[in-house]
Formats: structure tokens, sequence, C-alpha cells
């Protein structure tokens, strides 16, 4: 996996940096962007702070992780996305989430896109709750096939999808 800032039409995803702790944070506390990621629950700026350094250490070193997904015409960090190694699963996973204001926008089906084109060696996994419907047509229309209904590390059900290489 490539560690380069990687390009589309209208965002940069780029390694996070220390730098983008305010932006970040400001999406990862809001409970509406968090509904769908992890446990749900909205992040703290020291929590946000250490997902920032985690990230920063693991894509260089692995290239895998997080990146910042800046827009490009205004040069704002508007989410992430990453593939990031599973080693629990020996798997590739796909992740992404977006400042509120900037859904529905086709940001994320751009970012998700960019990051499968950039590695067409891998099978890459998403894994969504079930009723996540936007996150369903991103992935819907970047070609996963659902795999099963399973629960996650917090116990909660979640369908996993798979884009095979």
């Amino acid at each position: 996996m490539s560690v380069d800032v990687i390009e589309t039409l209208r965002l940069r995803l780029r390694p996070l940096k220390h730098d983008d702790l305010d932006a970040l944070s400001a999406i990862t506390s809001d409970p509406s962007v968090m509904t769908f990621v992890g446990d749900g629950a909205p992040l703290s700026r020291a929590s946000t702070a250490e997902w920032i350094a985690n990230a920063a250490r693991s894509l260089p070193e692995t290239g895998f992780g997080s990146r910042a997904v800046v827009h490009c015409d205004t040069d704002s960090l508007i989410g992430w996305a990453g593939l990031v190694w599973r080693t629990d699963e020996a798997l590739v996973e796909l992740i992404y989430g977006f400042g509120r204001q900037y859904w529905g926008q086709g940001f994320a089906t751009e970012a998700a896109r960019a990051l499968v084109e950039a590695n067409p060696t891998l099978a890459i996994d998403a894994t969504i709750d079930p009723s996540n419907a936007a996150s369903r047509r991103i992935l819907d229309k970047l070609a996963f096939a659902e795999v099963a209904t399973e629960l996650d590390e917090d116990g909660l059900p979640t369908l996993r999808l798979r884009r095979s290489r």
C-alpha cells in the first residue's frame, strides 16, 4: 500500500499529522458522525490525538492506517479514510468518516474508490452497522459483496462486505 498522497478530482488523502487535531476532533466528537463508528460513542480530544499519533506511525511503517481527507478547493480537513490492517482477523479493512456537512455529496465514495483503486491487488473488507444505509450504498457502488452478518469487537451486529482482487 502506498503512503503517498492520493489525489482525486476533489480530494487529497494524505497522512494524518498532529496539526489535524482540531479539525479531526471536531468531527470525531460529533455524536451523529460517530453513531456507526466503533462502539458508537464520540471520541474525546485525547482519544483523537492518540488515533492521529497511531496513524502517523502506522502508515509509514506498514502502509496501512487512517488518512486525512482534505477538500482540494478549501484545503480543509473534511474527514478520514484509510485501509487498516486488522491483525486480529488478518485482513485489510476500509474505513471512512466525514463531517456531517459533507454527507450526501459523494465524498465518501470518492475517497473509498481512490483507496481501493490505489491498491488493486488487495482483497479489502468493510464492516458496517446493518442499518447504515448510506455506507451500504457506497460499498455497493464499489462492488463490495456481502460476506456475513456477525458481532464486532464491541458485541454489536455488523455486516461484513468484501471486494476481491
